[in-house]
């Protein structure tokens, strides 16, 4: 478990560094403005806090589509855990409470759940109503969706994807299984972690092409104008199904696909199949190209309680509530069995998650959003926070600090 801890949140593309900026909980007018201001002369993802603000307001900067909650929600049982308060954090210079700990690491929220009850919630730049952005984790969101449908035999994931996304018909895609894309082995994007080659920077790199046509970053000369004829006018780097690539076009297909095979839009099929389903507390949303086209790859916000709820729909108790509606025994023992890749760090991303191992899932997301689950444990824990101005991937949640969380939800 403490090689899958340490690393979980250098797979969001980037990880956290001490920033000296403290934590805010509320913004006047006047500082909302300016912030505004700054970001239009820069960008919202540029760290510091421009994006501790950013990253909770998502809605102020995109166009939304409203994930809707149930008239009725799931009632968490809250029993917090005094052991919590005598967690000892030792440092290189500092013996820290826990909670000195997560603010130390300017975390905005901590949720702790297990079999159902809450054991540890705090939040420190985010009220409890916020809907914070979920950036990567919303790929596993989306992995779900996949799921399911697979699960209502309305999608094959052995057959090309060409069969549900007619348009990718003699394009380099065709030939390429539901499967191969759902784990990210479509062979059609290569360099999307590698940084040097500028994903996020380089206007001529596939991902800024695919974000900069979703309007996550800055319109380039070469912008496409079409982010669906972008896909398919794109040319496979290699064989699908060789090797696992993380990829956001991967999982932008994947949200094409489940769109093409139900007819619906994206927010509505999160509503229906998982958002009501689950009893979520309160709506989410998705942010949205100005054409209207979802991310499926990165654009959720939602509260901290319903990311943890969702995390409770791949314990073994959920799974079998749900009668293996959204994922089935057989592929969450899929996501664990998945090979990692040939790399220092134990990445899988079976359907999309990008850890397992030690009886525990991960996905995390870019500037330190986390969620993982241990789905035989019953355990679910997840976070939120926003990047520092270095992209740094220094600040991480240690060994110590999670062996120290894990025995305290052993003592009784």
């Amino acid at each position: 478990m403490n090689n899958f801890l340490r690393l979980i949140l250098i797979i969001a593309f980037t990880g956290l560094q001490y920033c000296s900026t403290g934590q805010q909980l509320y913004y006047t007018v006047e500082e909302s403005e300016a912030i505004h201001d700054s970001i239009n002369h820069s960008r919202w993802d540029v760290g510091g806090r421009l994006s501790q603000y950013s990253f909770r307001y998502m809605s102020e900067f995109f166009p939304i589509g409203v994930i809707h909650k149930p008239n009725t929600p799931y009632q968490y049982r809250y029993k917090p855990k005094k052991s919590f308060d005598d967690i000892i954090i030792k440092t290189v210079k500092d013996s820290l409470s826990f909670e000195g700990y997560l603010n130390k690491l300017h975390i905005a929220s901590f949720i702790f759940v297990h079999k159902g009850t809450v054991v540890y919630e705090k939040y420190f730049s985010m009220l409890p109503e916020d809907q914070h952005s979920l950036q990567s984790v919303t790929k596993v969101i989306t992995s779900t969706l996949v799921s399911r449908l697979i699960n209502e035999k309305k999608i094959d994931r052995n057959q090309s994807i060409e069969k549900y996304i007619p348009e990718l018909e003699n394009s380099d895609w065709q030939g390429i299984s539901v499967k191969d894309i759902l784990n990210m082995r479509s062979g059609m994007d290569t360099a999307s972690i590698d940084f040097e080659s500028g994903p996020f920077t380089n206007p001529k790199h596939k991902n800024y092409q695919l974000e900069s046509a979703l309007s996550l970053l800055p319109k380039a000369d070469n912008t496409p104008t079409s982010v669906y004829k972008f896909i398919i006018d794109l040319k496979k780097e290699r064989d699908p199904g060789l090797k696992a690539e993380y990829s956001n076009i991967n999982t932008f297909v994947l949200g094409w696909l489940v769109e093409k095979v139900t007819g619906k839009k994206y927010a509505d099929l999160v509503t229906e199949m998982i958002w009501k389903p689950m009893g979520a507390s309160s709506d989410a949303y998705v942010c949205l190209s100005e054409k209207g086209i979802p991310w499926p790859h990165g654009g959720m916000s939602a509260t901290l309680r319903d990311l943890a709820r969702f995390g409770m729909l791949f314990t073994k108790s959920e799974i079998l509530a749900n009668k293996e509606k959204l994922i089935s025994l057989a592929q969450l023992k899929e996501i664990f069995d998945t090979p990692p890749i040939d790399f220092p760090i134990p990445f899988k991303w079976g359907y999309q998650w990008d850890m397992a191992s030690d009886g525990m899932i991960m996905k995390g997301g870019f500037g330190g959003q986390a969620l993982y689950i241990h789905p035989e444990k019953e355990l679910v824990v997840a976070y939120f926070n926003y990047t520092d101005k270095d992209w740094g991937i220094n600040n991480i949640i240690s060994d110590r600090a999670v062996n120290e969380i894990l025995k305290a939800i052993d003592v009784e």
